[in-house]
């Protein structure tokens, strides 16, 4: 496995990747949610990731999306932003993906490893991410655990209008 930078030939398979991955996610939210609440919200997750990963690959994101590669094949990645913060830069993984067939191999934990000192190398004096609390995303905060990070939960509400 090496992480390399995004090509464009990369889009088609992470966007698959992607929803692969997020799928048991989005079913953990449709059942804490409900199905009336969860489709207003998230009923159109498959082309929110891909409008997302849209944005993170574009031009203005150069250089901040990073892709996990084993045998020349896409199997995770790793996107990141930065934030003005009152001691420097804070730097954020927006979003981070591991293909359900090679996860708890330790590509995640290298994904956040190498989006870490891409916002160093960018200036950022903090790193962050944000997760779920859900047990979906237990795999998730035990990668971001052991990267280092300092959990802070929070709660997200929704209700339907």
């Amino acid at each position: 496995m090496f992480l390399r930078t995004f090509n464009t030939d990369d889009f088609e398979a992470l966007v698959d990747l992607t929803v692969r991955a997020f799928e048991p996610i989005q079913e953990g939210i449709r059942h804490q949610l409900g199905d009336e609440l969860f489709a207003r919200q998230n009923g159109q997750w498959r082309q929110d990731y891909r409008d997302t990963l849209r944005g993170l690959t574009g031009p203005e994101n150069q250089g901040r999306f990073l892709v996990a590669e084993l045998g020349g094949a896409p199997v995770g990645y790793a996107a990141w932003t930065t934030h003005p913060g009152p001691a420097g830069p804070q730097g954020e993984i927006t979003l981070l993906a591991v293909d359900p067939r090679q996860q708890r191999a330790g590509l995640g934990r290298a994904l956040i490893d190498g989006a870490c000192e891409a916002m160093r190398a960018a200036g950022c004096v903090v790193a962050w991410a944000g997760t779920g609390g859900d047990e979906a995303h237990t795999a998730a905060r035990a990668a971001y655990a052991a990267g280092g990070f300092t959990p802070l939960p929070t709660v997200f509400y929704s209700r339907l209008l």
